[in-house]
């Protein structure tokens, strides 16, 4: 295990959970004294005994297998004047998993951030003071945990960070870690502004004709063999269904580039599960009252076992000819259009405070009743029995869609053969969503498919969904 530390910041005041000390591998301590500070560290993890590791808790940790260090902050007194706020409907609470709202308030912000979006920490962070656990990331499907210490009064905490899955001896649990003074700059604005949210869809990315097994698509998709382990493509459960031979998978990744955060909500009933689902969009404004529009239909998705948004996106092929010209009108769409939103992508890591927020979305939504809320909604159709559900994509992080995920592909089947590609990915495409700007929206790939292998040519800058698409 080797790690090295350069600077550090932190405090908190988040609920509270008892915990033990953890057994970890102490970095270097540091200090936090004033708002311009940025604490930064990081490490790296070998399992020494090839078999990894056990439940991704403090409580498991070993000087071995875990990091820990002890922040201590010392503040200017009223340094962090704003508390969290609680912007929801009328009737409503919504409580997210990592602990702030959609306007967390001032604080000390802690992240820590690795490669891949495939779970690799957990984050905890507990009062010396108390013994007490104020924050912990621990929720999966990121490439980072996130945390924020609400208004933190000063004294010493500990900061762990857990490694989540198994036999992983790799670049993959390299992780780099920051802390700073966050200051909400949703409370922030002079007057009543609108938060709306903005999508930026990035080109889409890491393709693979190949490399699923031939077995039915599961939820968490298939990264368990090195690429070329299987010349399959298409998941058993994908051909059945809709006749899909050979599969063009692909990574794409919707980020939200907005001052606010993309909040859908719908009714967790018995009618959703059957295409009763409608999903309404959350317009937060910043003195914290809340609008609702329509956003358009919902579906639970059987392969992803959860409920997606129905107009999330669509995925096109066009052909290249001479000049680098695409074709008008696409050889091949996609039918993965549905997207249950949560934060995957840390995008914003590294830049200052006011560009970032702590994970606010992740799993369990889309799935689980009352994951974000503890009242029924006061629109449900049944009052009293439907709860409202939740899911979105706060400021600075981005929804990634892995290529192994059930349905992430372009049918190849037929009339596709060898040469140049565009693939192209339009978020938002029924104008569902209501966004601050939608030049953005639509995300570019050039690709040369030969047989099986996939070679990217060149990225194009993300552009609007009615503009034409450029030469490659």
């Amino acid at each position: 295990m080797r790690r090295l530390v350069v600077g550090i910041v932190v405090t908190g005041a988040v609920l509270a959970a008892p915990a033990s000390p953890a057994a970890a591998s102490a970095l270097p301590d540091a200090r936090l004294s004033n708002a311009g500070q940025v604490v930064t560290w990081s490490g790296a993890n070998a399992d020494p005994t090839g078999q990894g590791f056990n439940s991704p808790a403090e409580q498991t940790c070993t000087t071995t297998t875990c990091d820990s260090f002890i922040l201590t902050i010392k503040m200017r007194k009223g340094s962090f004047p704003d508390g969290p706020k609680d912007p929801a409907p009328p009737g409503t609470t919504r409580l997210h998993a990592e602990g702030p709202t959609d306007m967390p308030g001032d604080g000390v912000l802690i992240t820590i951030h690795w490669a891949t979006d495939f779970d690799q920490w957990n984050l905890y962070v507990d009062d010396m003071d108390t013994g007490q656990t104020v924050a912990k990331g621990i929720n999966v499907d990121s490439n980072a945990q996130s945390v924020l210490l609400t208004q933190p009064h000063n004294g010493r905490y500990r900061v762990t960070m857990v490694p989540f899955y198994t036999n992983f001896d790799r670049a993959d649990l390299n992780y780099r870690g920051e802390a700073r003074v966050f200051l909400d700059p949703t409370q922030r604005y002079a007057t009543t502004t609108q938060l709306l949210p903005s999508v930026q869809t990035m080109p889409p990315s890491n393709f693979h004709i190949g490399d699923v097994p031939p077995i039915p698509s599961n939820p968490t998709g298939w990264r368990f063999t090195p690429d070329g382990t299987f010349s399959n493509s298409c998941y058993t459960d994908e051909t059945a269904q809709n006749g899909s031979t050979r599969c063009l998978r692909f990574d794409n990744d919707i980020r939200n580039i907005g001052a606010g955060p993309l909040v859908l909500r719908f009714d967790y009933s018995p009618d959703a599960f059957t295409g009763n689902c409608q999903m309404q969009q959350e317009i937060i404004s910043s003195d914290a009252t809340v609008s609702d529009r329509p956003a358009g239909p919902c579906v639970f998705h059987p392969q992803h076992a959860h409920f997606h948004y129905q107009n999330m996106g669509v995925y096109e092929l066009h052909s290249v000819g001479a000049g680098g010209a695409p074709s008008a009108q696409p050889v091949a769409v996609s039918r993965k259009v549905g997207f249950c939103t949560v934060d995957v992508d840390d995008f914003m890591f590294g830049q200052p405070a006011a560009l970032q927020r702590p994970r606010t979305y992740s799993f369990p939504t889309c799935n689980v009743a009352n994951a974000y809320s503890t009242t029924p909604l006061h629109t449900s159709p049944s009052p009293g029995t439907d709860v409202p559900e939740y899911m979105g994509v706060a400021p600075g992080w981005g929804d990634v869609y892995t290529w192994d995920l059930p349905s992430q592909y372009i049918d190849i089947s037929n009339n596709v053969p060898d040469g140049v590609y565009q693939v192209v990915s339009r978020s938002n495409p029924d104008g569902g969503l209501l966004t601050a700007d939608t030049s953005q929206q639509t995300g570019i790939t050039c690709i040369q498919i030969t047989g099986n292998a996939v070679q990217i040519l060149k990225r194009l800058p993300s552009q609007a969904n009615s503009a034409p698409l450029p030469n490659c």
